[in-house]
């Protein structure tokens, strides 16, 4: 089984390249979301309390009866300051990296053919996740800022923030096996993942 980690920048459509890939590949394909198991992992009890404890009450608000994580405060919290970024990493990384790890193994008892994994960090965390593959979902910073503020409702201030806390996408792209230019309409975005699963229907 192969592994193909597609990671990228924020608002660089790794989320909509990856759902094109997976349904234009005619193989056994698994995917896995980061974002997704992060979204997962904040709803949990034991995460919210561990959230609550190290950040204060401030991180957890009541909607409908229910708690969960204030996600504009505790974004605005950890990408002022990298030490509480690292915090919230050391809480929910490994977490993410183990139901990675976890999937993958069934994937592959599954019989799966190709392993694909949505990594935003891959490369802040080391490369942890083996691949055989990288794909870098990338556009211009300009693009990047326009599309969050669009889609995320969010000011530029907070934007600028988040993505001065990753690695440059112009370093990403240096280190990527194949590299996914986005900066313009989703049929151009669609049409570099077809040509991608074409390529792997001919292998």
């Amino acid at each position: 089984m192969k592994t193909w980690v597609i990671t990228g920048g924020m608002g660089c459509g790794k989320t909509f390249f990856l759902d094109v890939l997976f349904r234009s590949v005619e193989e056994k394909v698994e995917v896995f979301s980061a974002d997704a198991e992060v979204r997962r992992l904040m709803s949990l009890p034991e995460t919210l309390q561990s959230i609550l404890e190290v950040f204060g009450p401030e991180a957890v608000i009541q909607e409908a009866g229910a708690d969960k994580v204030n996600r504009d405060w505790l974004r605005g919290l950890v990408f002022s300051d990298p030490s509480h970024r690292s915090s919230l990493e050391a809480l929910l990384h490994p977490g993410v990296l183990s139901s990675l790890e976890k999937r993958r193994r069934e994937a592959r008892v599954a019989g799966v053919n190709l392993f694909l994994a949505e990594v935003p960090l891959h490369y802040e965390i080391q490369s942890t996740v083996s691949a055989d593959l990288v794909i870098v979902v990338a556009s211009s910073r300009a693009v990047q800022v326009r599309r969050l503020m669009e889609t995320r409702g969010l000011d530029q201030s907070i934007i600028e923030k988040m993505l001065s806390a990753q690695l440059p996408i112009e370093a990403k792209v240096e280190k990527a096996d194949v590299v996914i230019w986005n900066d313009g309409r989703p049929a151009a975005l669609e049409a570099q993942a077809l040509t991608l699963a074409r390529q792997i229907r001919h292998e």
